[in-house]
């Protein structure tokens, strides 16, 4: 209870109440269609093919919609965002309550339905704005169980269509935009976490690299899963096995669940026993269960099968997000949302390979194997590369390198004088430059004028530097440690150091990995104010003249930095 009270204290918990319902009726608006998909296959007598293309086209509209929306953050606020995105849901509603007639205008509310789904990462980014990083994490997976929303559309849709029928459902629906809408103008404040405005260049910048595309494999797998059988199993439960309406909204209910709750443990157990140990097991569960459920042909056995294929699924997104800030550390954001929009798009797969399956073989059971093929495909393609992962950013299993942390080995008593509003932590990498005396000098007066916390940051990097020379062996675990042995001692003088010039409120950390990279992860993780690097050029004309380790810093990081110079 009290860790609960502490995290609730840490930040602005209106503020994440507020993002959690809106992303929860933004989810339930983005699967309506999905929900409804057996009234409106019935009133326009559509084949399989025609139910799946009509069920994949809000999936597909949200996906490309993510990114635009995420852009248009960056310059209005998230709150602003999520009212104009919620007012255009509001209006599309209305006009799919007035306006609908044909199935050409069924598929043209699906693209209007698409807006309600570009809504993940301005939720996300919203509710943990106001949380310190240790609690981001969290922050995020509250948030993020928004997705819930779907268990509100099979719940609710079906016994509203057959009560008033499935146009009057749209009707409900803008009404229902009202709630979410009046908590977030009453409730949420625009957090005040520095956002870097990112280019299209540097949005799409992991789509260059290997790994992003591994990633985007991995996640049309799991989210892509999780969004496409969604809305595809009413229409599958209706069809296969004869029930109401009703009943299959139901059913499709309780693996929803599954899905929802078990994302945030997907997080805790790769933290735990690491992001690829996981994914391991999720691709091994989706693999079964999905080939198990196209040979059932009991409706409770089948939906026990899809129950626990949804819980892997959750796990899997828990998983794949836990990796990503170990593989961009600078710029996970960035990545994760571009990861998530390749993966939204992935969502189209199921309902469209399974309606095909059904028109041209008589049964699902093709749908269920082609998207098992893909889905071993990701598996091989993600055990190949964890070999590289391992020696470079991850250790084994996915886990997180090791970081040591020293916090708060000093405190400070009287003040003289006063701490200026605009710096509290100053981060200074330390290391053995002749520019030392000089920098201390510089860092000692900056910290007693404004009486900041000082960051002695040591960043052992030989081990990362060492690429594919490097093993998980005894030797080279020996060899780190020494590394790691060194850098302490280091640290210690350093303290001394800094106690003698009159600075008494010091931290130590020492990181492991991109020496540029995690300076800046380290300013992140501690909302730094400032970083002092010393450098032995005085010409700003980029990493030529800089140093690339100082120019990498000064071009990603997003806190001021002081440069010392001979």
């Amino acid at each position: 209870m009290e860790d609960i009270k502490r995290f609730l204290k840490s930040g602005h918990w209106p503020t994440l109440f507020s993002a959690f319902l809106y992303f929860d009726f933004c989810f339930a608006i983005w699967v309506l269609n999905g929900a409804m998909a057996p009234f409106i296959s019935e009133t326009f007598q559509l084949t399989p093919s025609q139910k799946g293309f009509m069920i994949s086209v809000p999936i597909l509209a949200g996906a490309l919609m993510r990114f635009p929306l995420g852009l248009l953050s960056q310059y209005i606020g998230r709150k602003n965002a999520a009212l104009v995105e919620m007012t255009l849901i509001f209006f599309a509603m209305v006009y799919g309550y007035v306006m609908v007639e044909t199935y050409n205008d069924v598929l043209a509310m699906g693209v209007l339905l698409g807006i309600a789904g570009a809504s993940f990462g301005v939720a996300l980014s919203l509710g943990s704005g106001w949380f310190p990083p240790k609690y981001k994490g969290l922050a995020m997976g509250i948030a993020g169980a928004g997705n819930s929303g779907t268990v509100l559309a099979v719940l609710l849709a079906p016994p509203l269509a057959t009560a008033y029928g499935w146009k009057a459902v749209y009707g409900f629906g803008a009404l229902f935009m009202i709630l979410p809408i009046l908590v977030m103008i009453f409730m949420a404040k625009e957090p005040q976490d520095r956002k870097q405005h990112e280019t299209i260049k540097d949005h799409i910048k992991c789509l260059w690299e290997k790994d992003g595309w591994i990633f985007n494999l991995i996640y049309i797998i799991t989210f892509g899963g999780f969004i496409g059988l969604s809305n595809f199993l009413p229409t599958y439960f209706h069809d296969q096995f004869g029930v109401t309406k009703v009943e299959a909204g139901q059913l499709t209910m309780f693996a929803a669940i599954m899905g929802s709750g078990i994302r945030i443990l997907g997080g805790h157990f790769s933290d735990r026993w690491g992001g690829i140990r996981t994914l391991s097991v999720v691709f091994v569960g989706i693999i079964a269960m999905m080939l198990l459920t196209a040979l059932q042909t009991n409706v409770i056995v089948t939906t026990i099968f899809f129950m626990i294929c949804f819980a892997a699924l959750g796990a899997g997104n828990g998983a794949l997000f836990q990796l990503v800030p170990h593989r961009w550390p600078t710029n996970t954001a960035v990545a994760g949302s571009m990861i998530g929009e390749i993966g939204a798009l992935g969502g189209a797969i199921i309902p469209n390979a399974m309606g095909l399956s059904k028109e041209f073989t008589g049964t699902f059971f093709w749908g269920f194997a082609v998207f098992s093929l893909i889905a071993l495909v990701a598996f091989h393609v993600m055990r190949v590369a964890q070999h590289r992962w391992t020696r470079t950013w991850v250790s084994e299993g996915g886990k997180a390198r090791i970081r040591h942390h020293i916090e708060s080995v000093f405190t400070n008593g009287e003040r003289e004088i006063p701490k200026p509003e605009y710096i509290k932590t100053i981060v200074y990498p330390v290391g053995n430059s002749q520019l030392a005396d000089k920098t201390a000098d510089t860092v000692s007066k900056l910290c007693k004028a404004s009486n900041a916390k000082l960051v002695l940051l040591y960043v052992e990097h030989r081990f990362h530097d060492s690429g594919s020379l490097t093993s998980n062996s005894n030797e080279w675990q020996e060899i780190r440690d020494n590394w790691i042995k060194e850098g302490k001692q280091l640290l210690e003088k350093e303290v001394k150091r800094f106690q003698g010039l009159g600075v008494d409120d010091i931290d130590m950390e020492i990181r492991q990995g991109n020496v540029a990279s995690e300076i800046i992860a380290s300013a992140d993780d501690r909302s730094a104010d400032m970083i002092v690097l010393a450098s032995h050029h005085s010409s700003p004309m980029g990493s030529l003249l800089m140093g690339s380790r100082t120019y990498d810093v000064f071009k990603n990081a997003t806190c001021p930095i002081l440069r010392i110079v001979r």
